[in-house]
Formats: C-alpha cells, sequence, structure tokens
C-alpha cells in the first residue's frame, strides 16, 4: 500500500510513541531496518524494492525522503514533534559535520538527518543519503551493492538509451560524486562507524538472488526476519 509523506511522517511520530509507551520490553518487535548503499548501475533500485517488499517495511529512496524533509518542513508543528523524537542527538551529531562547507545546505541535511533518524523505530529500507552513518549499527543491517564498471555501465545504457561509453562516463561520475559524499560525511561524523554488514557484487546476483543473500546474512546476525508468506 502506498503512503503520502504525511502519512510517512505521522507513522515515524506514532511509532515513537508507541515504543515510549510500552511497559512490556518482552514484547518488543523492532521491524527490520536496513540501509542499501549502491554503485550507480548496480541495480540498487530493483534490489532495495524487493528487499523492502520481502521484509514487509516501507522502501523509502531519495525521492521519497527528499518529499518526507519537505512536508515536515513545511508542517511545524509535525517538525516540532520530530524534534521531540530525535532529541538533540542531530544538533550534537551536525555540529562537527558543519564546522566546514558542506557540498549542500545545511538546512536541507539537518531535517534529513532527523527524518532519517525518526524513520528507526519503524524500519525499513532506505537507499542511500548517508543513512547507514546516521543509524544505530546494533539494530541496523547495513548493505553495499557494487559492480564492475562494464556490467554498470550496460545496465545503464539500456535503462536511458545511451552509447555505452557515455554510460560508462556517467557510471564513473555518478559514483564519484556518492563517494565525495560519504568521505565528507564520516570525515565530519566522528561517531560513525565505517563499513557494512555485507558487500554484494550485483555482476554475479541478480536482484532477487542479492535479496536471498542478504536475508540469510541478516539471519546470521541475528536480524529479525520475517517469514516468507505463502
Amino acid at each position: 500500500m502506498m503512503h503520502t509523506p504525511l502519512q510517512l511522517v505521522r507513522s515515524i511520530l506514532d511509532a515513537g510513541r508507541y515504543e515510549a509507551e510500552k511497559n512490556d520490553a518482552a514484547t518488543t518487535r523492532m521491524k527490520p531496518l536496513v540501509t542499501v548503499s549502491r554503485y550507480y548501475g548496480a541495480a540498487g533500485s530493483s534490489t532495495a524494492k524487493l528487499l523492502a517488499e520481502r521484509l514487509g517495511v516501507q522502501l523509502y529512496d531519495k525521492e521519497l525522503l527528499n518529499a518526507i524533509v519537505s512536508q515536515t518542513k513545511e508542517d511545524k508543528q509535525l517538525l516540532a514533534s520530530l524534534d521531540e523524537r530525535v532529541g538533540t542527538l542531530v544538533d550534537d551529531i551536525l555540529h562537527s559535520f558543519f564546522s566546514k562547507k558542506s557540498i549542500t545546505s545545511e538546512a536541507y541535511f539537518r531535517y534529513m538527518a532527523k527524518v532519517i533518524l525518526g524513520i528507526a523505530p519503524i524500519g525499513g529500507v532506505i537507499v542511500g543519503r548517508g543513512a547507514h552513518l546516521l543509524l544505530s549499527r546494533k539494530q541496523t543491517f547495513c548493505v553495499r551493492l557494487e559492480g564492475s564498471l562494464a556490467t554498470c555501465a550496460k545496465r545503464i545504457a539500456k535503462h536511458k538509451d545511451l552509447k555505452l561509453d557515455k554510460a560508462e562516463k556517467l557510471v564513473l561520475q555518478s559514483n564519484k560524486e556518492r563517494e565525495k559524499f560519504e568521505q565528507q560525511v564520516a570525515k565530519r561524523f566522528p561517531r560513525a562507524v565505517q563499513g557494512f554488514d555485507l558487500i554484494v557484487n550485483t555482476d554475479r546476483f541478480a536482484p532477487n538472488q542479492a535479496v536471498e543473500v542478504i536475508l540469510a546474512a541478516m539471519n546470521q546476525l541475528g536480524f529479525q526476519v520475517p517469514p516468507e508468506q505463502a
């Protein structure tokens, strides 16, 4: 079922209140929370979509996260509630992040960080946005999807109807920008944990196969994976 950004923000806030009101800790069952970092052309979107469907959680891609941030900024009551949910953690984390010139606006990342931290109680699959550097590694499974330049370029060339050489340049440029962004985030976040729980080579695994590998790794590390629906 599709949800509007407003509905998702309210879900984030309601989940926080629900967790705070529960008295029986033994009944607490967090929904799976997964971050997906990916090379451009490594079938990240399709893999993340299948993974979210299998786990029964919301998929948060760049477009949806941007929409949620926009909605939050426009609704001051929602923003105040979200601020109350995540406390001053974001301000503490971002203090050093913006001590130097950022690649984008401070306001945008401040809102984005609050939204990402707010998603944790309700679970989800979060694509990109440096989410793996913000969320607690105790409750978050962090996966990286990679692929060779040749394979990724072929996918992009087919998807965007480009010549292979242009697709290769686009893959290299996009990966460079993503790497630079994550390096800057990691450098300015002193508490960030580096690395991933799993790196999948999408040259060898199709999206559905990659999902099975991810689920198996999550099980091995003790993450809660819901049984597959018949």
